[in-house]
Parts: structure tokens; sequence; C-alpha cells
């Protein structure tokens, strides 16, 4: 697989990705616990990575698991602190901070792989920082830090951990077996969550509201979403893929748009023209261009 379709089957990770967006504030809607929407997406991920991919999973090796358990923590940290910021802070805030796992990512890469971060790739994170601001509205607003704010920042941290690590740990273990590991963390964590704080709330919960979109975010979100991430995570790198995946947010605000949750606006067209261009830059080999550039100027001064 080429870097290029790495990059479009992460795009396309981004695009399911934000579509749970939706189906998780429908869940949330209908009264379902943040734990046990987690537990349910993890338990069914699990299911169909067993039923499709038992004949890896069941030959797993010691190192793949090791691989399987550091990512599925990192993974389910960022799910359960997201799910439960969004609780306690406003969505722009919520989406704003999260997203900051960009600029963490490459710092991360540098300190534990010694990767050094190129110039063109601070000015995509900084474009992308850019774009965010202005797609999220958050300068308009008072900004204050709360509660579901640090959550937020805690969220970004395990994000980045998790982006980091499974560009490294996707390249020396099965994805299959990465992608069940996953899928039991999330699964495990999710139940012990739900029992500390939501076990009581299934009484309550609108069944007939929150099946379907339970159901989506467990086998497109997850199942489908996260098992495309890890196979195309093997073939870039750990920068471009989180770039590509901020665009989730984007992506959410389209969807939150077509189901009639927010009305299109100006910030959400620049925003998201700004986020586009900082990930084209990323991919654009300028160094490429510019000696092109200089070949053609040197053919024409010697005419």
């Amino acid at each position: 697989m080429t870097k290029p379709m790495a990059n479009g089957l992460l795009l396309l990770t981004s695009v399911l990705w934000g579509s749970g967006f939706v189906a998780i504030k429908i869940a949330l809607d209908a009264n379902v616990s943040s734990g046990f929407i987690n537990f349910f997406r993890g338990i069914l991920f699990a299911a169909l990575a067993f039923i499709l991919f038992h004949k890896n999973i069941l030959k797993m090796t010691h190192k793949e698991f090791k691989v399987g358990l550091i990512a599925g923590l990192l993974n389910f940290g960022g799910f359960i602190t997201q799910t439960i910021g969004i609780l306690y802070t406003t969505p722009s805030n919520n989406a704003f901070i999260s997203s900051t796992y960009v600029v963490m990512i490459p710092i991360i890469a540098w300190i534990v792989f010694q990767k050094k971060i190129p110039i063109k790739s601070i000015i995509s994170i900084i474009l992308c920082l850019l774009g965010m601001t202005i797609l999220t509205g958050v300068l308009n607003k008072a900004f204050t830090f709360n509660t579901g704010d640090i959550y937020s920042l805690i969220c970004a941290l395990f994000y980045a951990g998790s982006i980091v690590y499974l560009g490294y740990g996707a390249r020396i273990a099965d994805v299959s077996v990465v992608a069940f590991m996953l899928a039991v963390i999330q699964a495990a964590g999710g139940f012990i969550f739900f029992l500390w704080d939501g076990a009581g709330q299934l009484a309550a919960v609108n069944w007939s509201a929150a099946l379907v979109p339970l159901l989506y975010v467990g086998i497109i979100c997850s199942f489908v979403g996260q098992t495309i991430q890890i196979l195309a995570q093997k073939h870039t790198s750990a920068t471009s893929a989180g770039l590509i995946m901020m665009l989730e947010g984007v992506f959410g605000s389209i969807f939150s748009i077509a189901f009639g949750y927010d009305r299109l606006t100006v910030n959400l067209f620049l925003g998201g023209t700004v986020i586009t261009f900082s990930l084209i830059l990323m991919e654009v080999d300028l160094q490429h261009l510019l000696d092109r550039f200089r070949r053609h100027l040197h053919s024409k001064s010697s005419m």
C-alpha cells in the first residue's frame, strides 16, 4: 500500500468518526451513559473482529498482546475522557481542546523515537489549529477552562499517544490482533465505567432511540473505522495520520448540520477550508516543487 492510499483510508476513517459524533449525541440524549456507550461499541467491535479474524487472534503472540494492550489502553483513555468531557463543557471547547493532539503527536514522536519535526509539519499543524479555532468559534466566546476542558485536554494527550504508538505497533503486529485488543480494552473499560456511574440509568434509557446509534458506532465507527486506521497507519507517518484524522471535527460539523443539530456558518466553511489546506500542504513535496521551479528558471535563462 502506498502512502497516498493509506492517507485516503485515514480520510475515510475521519468521515466515519465524524458521523459518530451525531450517533453518540443521539445515544446520550436517549439517557445512555458514556460508560455503556463505550462498553457496547467495544463488545460489538470485539465480537465482529473475533468472528472474522479468529484464526489470527487465536495465534496471538506475546509481543502482539503487549502492543494491543498498550494501544487499547491509550485508545480507551481518549474515548472515555472525551465522552465525559463533552458532558461538562461546550461542544466547541471539547472539539477544539481535543484537537490539540495534532500538536502533541510530533513532540511525542520526537521524544520517544527521536524523529525530527520538519518545518512543513510545524506550518501544517499551526494552520490546522487555526482552522479548528475558526471552526469552533472559541475566540468569539468567553473561553473558560473548567472540569470538562481538563478532561478534553487529557483526551488529547491519550489520542496523541495512541496515534504515535499505533504508528509503531501496527508495523510489528497483525492488524486484526491489534484491532481485537483495542475492542476488548474498550469493552472492559467501558463496563467498569458503566458499573461506576451508569448502571442505575438503564431503566431510563429510551432503547427505541438509542439502539440504532449504538449499533452504528459499534459496527461502523469502531469495527470498520478503527480497523482501517490500524491498517493505514502501517504505511504513513504519525504526524500525517494525526492531521488527517483531525478532519473528524469538520465531518462531525457537517453531519451535525445534516441532522439538524447545527446550521451552516461562515466559521464552518472558513475553518474547514484552512484545515483542508493544511493537509494538502502536509502531503505536497515542497522541495520537489522548488527544485522543478529552479530547473524551469534555469532552462529559460539558458535559452
